[in-house]
């Protein structure tokens, strides 16, 4: 972890460095201008000894050195980073507070208070660089090497894999279909050379289905030769060719002194000769990354006599080698198995190895909380096995659950699994992978709202120009996924993930960690309930009565409150030593008003009101010039102060007041009102729910970063200016228009379409009752809602020929009989809704329209008296929702027009 603090400190001495507030502060101070060149002068000095000291830990390998100095010199540099992060935030705070006063600077900068503060600060800056200094000497004293290996990593470590853990057949329950599936692939298949690839987290067994195939004997019988080559997170391609010739050369052929002394060349010169002409099997086991790829694959002779290459991996990206067809991709036991497997273990002394009916319901919620994983379940099914059968001897197992996981000897090697793909990660991606921890469990963590917390906490590196501090993220995010340490829970219409998951036992081990390198606590879910001054992150999964009072938080960086039920009173005492604070989310908090202390956290850069009673917001919201995100989604804020326009960091703003949601009636949504200077904020990307206004409208064009633009309240006569500003947004993805009231008419006929606009909502009648053929030549789109269009002609005619069109919502859009779906029409549809349309009475779909189409829904439509015969055509179809329809609809759904449906695995009849 103390790489991961270290870029932490790096990120934050570069985004303290010059700027407007060191400038405003040097222009003013007088004679103390050299205090603060001091300050600038020992802040870029900590600067190049930590880029320095991040250069010399990440050498140290993945691995721990098992050399007692380093353990202890690698604490003291963890305690240096932490202590020079606090100075910094410091640094930053009276920047900020500075920033604040900027009318009253002379009054503010000057007295001897802070003064005072300036001085303590380059005072602890100096007082870091002689600890610093002190580090590398005591580490030259006591001769302490980078790692014990030169920074790489025991290739034993293979013992690591879930292979060892799995002892008899037994132990391998579930996955029949996939170790058919390979058997097969091995016995049978092509002649060519063939990757299989079998992928999961630690634990899921793959290394069980490859280890059971690969011995069988009829497995044997069919290749000339075969190996097993376990693989480390480090490993070194010269070694992973000397062991292949070990185990296919007969010592009488080379001893083992002879290979060892092989150069490279040689020993792929060696592997191809001996490969060329036989039938071989290689297992490749826990394969890290595709560095050495390239040439292991020369070296692995592509012979066309049915060779086979089997790689088990935790990372996707590898798996990847071989073709979809041939790549397997484990997921967790269901339960039935996990509850299959775990009474073979733990009952296995008793007959029929069933579990005792006294310990059902405790067995049944520790096979709960393995959550599917068969390593776990062998691994704790082991360890009961040796306990009484006592009731309260189980429960007190359970209730300590974590401990045991984390502390009990015996399931050391479960946790030293699951931690091996956390290792191996990178400083800054160990930073974001710990902080998906601090949500409750199967938690669905949105894809937005991660993202948005790592670039607050300042994990995310700038890669200049060209690419988005959201992009770096989202990269972050696929390697998370690809290391089979997040789980993808939801994905839009166009495969990109939008809700990710962590498994139980995994948070479990990284909320403990969490814990000891002082990253952060939970309140509540059985882990704490009291708060200290090194926690550096919060968060509250329980009410306050679980929660002692908060005495000293300075420290804090980030506060996340899951809790509703936490009372208002508890939140305003707990503001008052919220000092360095950069992340506040305060989502669903029961408070009717922004607790005065917030607009004194001069470093937040991420305040989250959503889902709060709160209706006013402070002008001394412009104070907290650091923030890039306000989040007032479903609050009651129907204006923003003027002062909004100091906010200049801003890259995210959410409005929107909602009343009894629902989508059926127009004005279900309100806009907030905002100054016409919020399009002086550079760095805004996402607005959301704004009211119209002339002046604001004319001045949107210069929001040139803006990817994401929902605007309400638009009228007639703000329809040319609207549209000039989108020709000055080349970078808008997601656009919604929304207008005054269903009279108002959207002229859109000035549009010049953003070249890279995926997502058009449309709230209004449509000019002349016609869709305007700029809107229908836009062909990024993936996901098209019009609503109270008053449409006179088929609008699925203007939208068919869309070939990247995922979602279709029409509602109200259409005032006429009939639609059409002719073949060939739509050919990535997954989603339809037909909501509210009075008139329609029937729809003609032909064979091969919307092939890969999935769900619909049919909202209300009074004249619809018979389910259209083309259904029967969409065998894609999995989910249909009905409701408010007539009332000879549901009955023909259910008798004579059954056998149109018949094939829709889920039908919903909704009142």
């Amino acid at each position: 972890m103390a790489e991961g603090i270290v870029f932490v400190v790096l990120q934050k001495v570069s985004a303290s460095l010059g700027g407007e507030a060191l400038n405003l502060i040097s222009s003013q101070l007088g004679k103390r201008v050299p205090l603060l060149s001091s300050v600038e002068t020992r802040m870029r000095q900590l600067q190049s000894e930590f880029t320095i000291m991040q250069a010399f830990i990440s050498q140290t390998g993945i691995h721990p050195s098992k050399n007692k100095a380093y353990d202890a010199w690698i604490d003291e540099v963890k305690k240096v980073a932490h202590d020079a992060e606090d100075v910094i935030d410091e640094y930053m705070y009276l920047l900020g507070k500075t920033m604040a006063k900027n009318s009253m600077v002379n009054k503010f900068s000057y007295n001897s208070a802070n003064v005072g503060r300036w001085c303590k600060i380059d005072t602890e800056l100096k007082h870091i660089e002689d600890r610093i200094h002190q580090l590398t000497i005591i580490k030259d004293r006591y001769g302490i090497p980078i790692s014990e290996q030169g920074g790489r990593s025991n290739p034993q470590h293979h013992f690591n894999a879930d292979s060892i853990y799995f002892i008899s057949e037994d132990d391998t329950v579930g996955n029949q279909e996939e170790s058919t599936w390979l058997l097969k692939q091995l016995l049978l298949g092509q002649e060519v050379r063939t990757i299989i690839t079998i992928c999961g987290m630690g634990g899921l067994g793959k290394t069980t289905i490859a280890r059971s195939i690969y011995k069988r004997k009829e497995v044997k019988q069919s290749f000339d030769c075969s190996a097993w080559i376990p693989i480390s997170q480090s490993y070194d391609a010269d070694d992973l060719l000397r062991r292949m010739l070990k185990q296919f050369l007969s010592k009488k052929m080379y001893s083992p002194n002879q290979i060892e002394s092989i150069d490279r060349l040689n020993l792929v010169e060696k592997l191809r000769s001996y490969l060329q002409n036989k039938r071989y099997l290689i297992v490749l086991d826990d394969m890290w990354s595709r560095d050495a790829w390239s040439l292991l694959d020369y070296a692995l002779t592509a012979n066309n006599r049915g060779s086979r290459v089997i790689i088990t991996t935790r990372n996707e990206y590898v798996a990847s080698l071989a073709h979809d067809q041939n790549y397997i991709k484990l997921k967790t036991l269901p339960w039935v198995d996990a509850w299959t497997l775990f009474c073979r273990k733990a009952f296995h002394k008793l007959e029929e190895k069933r579990c005792p009916q006294n310990l059902t319901y405790w067995a049944t919620e520790i096979v709960n909380k393995c959550e599917g994983l068969p390593l776990a379940v062998v691994a704790i099914g082991s360890l009961l096995s040796h306990k009484r059968t006592d009731e309260n001897e189980w429960k007190s197992f359970f209730c300590h659950f974590n401990w045991q996981l984390t502390n009990n000897p015996e399931l050391n090697f479960v946790t030293n699994v699951l931690n091996l793909s956390f290792d191996c990660l990178p400083g800054n991606l160990r930073n974001c992978f710990l902080y998906c921890s601090l949500f409750p469990e199967d938690y669905e963590i949105r894809r937005k709202r991660i993202i948005r917390l790592w670039i607050a906490e300042g994990f995310v590196e700038e890669r200049g120009e060209g690419i988005t501090l959201e992009e770096v993220a989202e990269e972050y995010l696929k390697e998370l996924v690809q290391r089979s340490l997040l789980d993808v829970v939801e994905r839009n219409t166009n495969g990109r993930a939008k809700a990710f998951q962590i498994h139980d036992l995994v948070r479990d081990i990284m909320i403990e960690k969490c814990k000891r390198v002082k990253f952060s606590i939970l309140v509540g879910d059985h882990h704490v309930r009291q708060l200290n001054s090194d926690a550096r992150r919060i968060s509250v999964l329980k009410g306050e009565e679980d929660i002692d009072p908060i005495a000293n938080a300075e420290k804090l960086r980030s506060f996340l409150l899951f809790n509703k039920e936490v009372s208002s009173i508890w939140i305003k005492n707990a503001f008052r030593n919220f000092r360095l604070m950069r992340v506040l989310s305060l989502r669903f908090a029961n408070i009717t008003k922004l607790p005065n202390a917030v607009t004194n956290l001069f470093n937040l850069h991420y305040l989250d009101l959503c889902y709060t009673r709160v209706k006013v917001i402070p002008r001394s919201l412009g104070r907290l010039r650091k923030l890039q995100l306000l989040d007032l989604w479903s609050t009651g804020v129907v204006e923003l102060p003027r002062e909004i326009k100091m906010l200049t960091n801003l890259r995210c703003l959410n409005t929107c007041v909602i009343h009894d949601y629902d989508y059926r009636i127009f004005d279900c949504i309100k806009g907030t009102r905002l100054p016409w200077e919020i399009c002086l904020l550079k760095n805004l990307q996402t607005m959301g729910n704004i009211e119209a206004s002339k002046e604001l409208l004319n001045n949107l064009g210069k929001l040139t970063q803006l990817r994401n633009l929902h605007v309400m309240k638009v009228r007639h006569e703000f329809n040319r200016e609207l549209c000039g500003s989108f020709k000055k947004m080349p970078n808008l993805e997601r656009l919604g228009i929304y207008l005054y009231d269903k009279d108002e008419v959207l002229n859109l006929e000035w549009l010049d379409p953003p070249p890279n606009l995926e997502t058009l909502y449309l709230g209004g009648k449509m000019q002349g009752g016609i869709l305007p053929s700029n809107i229908c030549s836009m062909n990024k789109l993936r996901d098209v809602r019009l609503g109270w269009s008053r449409l006179e002609m088929d609008p699925v005619l203007s939208f068919s020929h869309m070939l990247n069109l995922a979602k279709l919502h029409l509602c109200r859009a259409y005032e006429g009989q009939l639609m059409t779906f002719r073949t060939g029409w739509f050919p990535k549809l997954k989603e339809l809704r037909l909501i509210d349309i009075d008139q329609l009475s029937k729809i003609e779909m032909e064979a091969g329209t919307m092939q890969i189409i999935a769900y619909i829904q049919l909202i209300g439509l009074r004249e619809m008296k018979a389910v259209p015969a083309g259904f029967q055509n969409l065998t894609s179809l999995q989910d249909m929702v009905l409701k408010d329809m007539p009332e000879e609809f549901t009955t023909r759904a259910l008798g004579e027009d059954k056998v149109y449906i018949q094939h829709i695995n889920r039908i919903h009849h909704l009142q």
